[in-house]
């Protein structure tokens, strides 16, 4: 049986952009918000299926849970407020 993309447990932001039509910077600007949840595995930051589909069903609005908060605590960059992330840019050619 080939492999489908629904298959995934968590998409890359390239394939989560494609599996539910949202923009990019969108999608990043909802994870630094806290609405969508993310983690980020060695170098690589992942949307979890079930998470993406959460916050399409509520309309973009996080989901309100009776689970424990997620154990992925952003990294405290130098100079940044407590509550900001600091995104990862690619150069412009």
């Amino acid at each position: 049986m080939p492999f489908n993309a629904t298959d995934k447990l968590a998409y890359r932001i390239d394939e989560a952009v494609k599996a539910s039509g949202l923009g990019r910077s969108f999608l990043y600007e909802k994870m630094a918000e806290g609405k969508l949840r993310s983690v980020k595995v060695g170098g690589r930051r992942l949307i979890m299926r079930s998470d993406l589909l959460d916050f399409l069903n509520q309309g973009g609005e996080p989901k309100p849970s009776l689970q424990a908060p997620s154990p992925f605590v952003p990294e405290a960059k130098v100079g940044l407020p407590a509550n900001q992330l600091e995104l990862p840019l690619k150069p412009r050619r």
